[in-house]
């Protein structure tokens, strides 16, 4: 796990483990909290066991993340020297803190979404009424934990949405965008530590800027990066809005012989009938989102598509359910995920009439994603003998692997979208390389390395 912070050298305070739970924006939260550890005198440990301070940090957006945290939590207390701190941090602390202490009282240190720069005050015993829990900028070190030459950048927080089976906005707050100077200033850092693909990520992309006083937008932040970022191979867009899409980042997207930010959209759809859509508080219709689809592949020719889909919601009948099998079928998003609706506390939804049996969740659920793998597998098909930049994440020069090198494509995310796997030699993790697809493997593809 390689510091890209550069800490400073000081006292040694103490060796420090830590894990994420939940999404890539948790990430970023504990790379921040042991950037400023580390950089103030603590060291990195990679056994629990031999750690003085034990980071948890927590993820509370569903029963089933706050079931995993809580089991985390109590395996890790189970594990760890009875000397050591042991902090459960983010999401879950934010909204359900008193569950955890009722399940794991071994729990020593609380850190919420907005008291990330709190830890290492606390571990160091200064007075409550003297904490300054101030926002993470530029300035603050982070340890980089994702493969090279990949980070994710968080460029805001907290969402202003009130969609009915959300409880974010309960937890992060309103959204609170970063300025473009600071996350440029992170960006450029990033970039010359190696960085090459910065992955930005937010609880709502489409609207960054919005709550900015300069009144800026998602497409001024990506001008200045396109222009500003000489080192940044890769821009890739995480969580966009489909009502909210700017025509100018689609057309800085497709700007003629700019490949840095990648025709690549995560756009979660949540759901296709009208019905639904309105009892989810979505703001849009199913004919809206297909001509958003059309207007993509029509201003960014080859853009590749990824969307969320959550069957299950209140109010969701045979009839709705068979109306979000048509637009799967219709839309045709190059990868997809679904998720189970969960009736959580504190949202809208779980308050609704007409909720949906587990059941018919589970059938609807296997009945959707059986028909997205075959979308999915077709279209994957239909890429062989295609060329496409790739990124080498991962060397395996065993002789059981006869030199086999991991990556992805450039229309992969990290951790999500799957893998291309190739035979190489005299090839180093971060470097860019055409490959072709000649298989498909499950999710991950084959490829070869086009002459160089």
């Amino acid at each position: 796990m390689a510091d890209r912070s550069s800490p400073k050298k000081t006292r040694f305070a103490g060796k420090v483990w830590a894990v994420t739970l939940g999404c890539p924006k948790n990430r970023v939260d504990t790379e921040v909290m042991l950037g400023d550890l580390l950089s103030n005198g603590y060291a990195w440990t990679y056994e629990p066991e031999d750690a003085d301070v034990v980071l948890v940090n927590t993820c509370g957006f569903l029963q089933s993340a706050r079931q995993e945290s809580l089991e985390v939590l109590g395996d890790i207390a189970a594990l760890i020297s009875p000397h050591a701190k042991l902090v459960a941090a983010g999401c879950m602390v934010q909204s359900f803190k008193q569950q955890i202490q009722d399940a794991v009282p071994r729990v020593d240190v609380f850190v919420g979404v907005n008291e990330l720069l709190t830890l290492r005050q606390i571990l160091e015993e200064t007075p409550s009424n003297q904490l300054v829990a101030s926002r993470p900028t530029a300035a603050n070190p982070r340890l980089v934990t994702s493969l090279p030459p990949s980070a994710y950048l968080k460029v805001s927080d907290g969402c202003n949405r009130r969609c009915s089976f959300c409880i974010i906005p309960h937890i992060k707050g309103p959204q609170y965008s970063r300025p473009v100077d600071d996350v440029l200033n992170e960006a450029s850092s990033l970039a010359m530590s190696g960085v090459r693909e910065l992955v930005l990520v937010a609880q709502d992309l489409s609207r960054y800027g919005v709550d900015l006083a300069e009144k800026t937008t998602l497409f001024h932040l990506l001008d200045r990066m396109v222009k500003e970022l000489p080192k940044i191979d890769w821009i890739r867009l995480m969580y966009l809005y489909p009502q909210d899409l700017d025509d100018r980042v689609l057309e800085l997207m497709n700007h003629e012989g700019s490949t840095k930010l990648l025709k690549y959209l995560d756009i979660p759809v949540q759901h296709a009938d009208d019905n639904v859509l309105k009892a989810m508080r979505r703001g849009t219709k199913a004919e809206d989102m297909l001509s958003t689809i059309e207007r993509i592949r029509g201003k960014v020719p080859g853009a590749m598509l990824r969307t969320t889909y959550l069957v299950g919601h209140p109010g969701e009948t045979d009839q709705a359910f068979d109306n979000l099998i048509a637009f799967a079928k219709t839309a045709k998003f190059d990868m997809a995920g679904v998720f189970v609706f969960s009736p959580e506390p504190g949202s809208h939804a779980a308050s609704l009439p007409d909720q949906v049996p587990d059941d018919i969740k589970e059938q609807r659920l296997q009945r959707l994603e059986e028909v997205l793998s075959d979308i999915a597998a077709t279209k994957r098909a239909a890429q062989i003998s295609e060329i496409h930049q790739a990124v080498v994440e991962d060397l395996d020069f065993s002789r059981r692997t006869r030199h086999q090198a991991v990556g992805r494509f450039w229309f992969q995310a990290p951790e999500i979208d799957g893998s291309v796997i190739f035979k190489a030699r005299n090839i180093e993790p971060g470097q860019m390389l055409d490959l072709r697809i000649v298989d498909i493997k499950d999710n991950d593809f084959i490829g070869e390395i086009v002459s160089r």
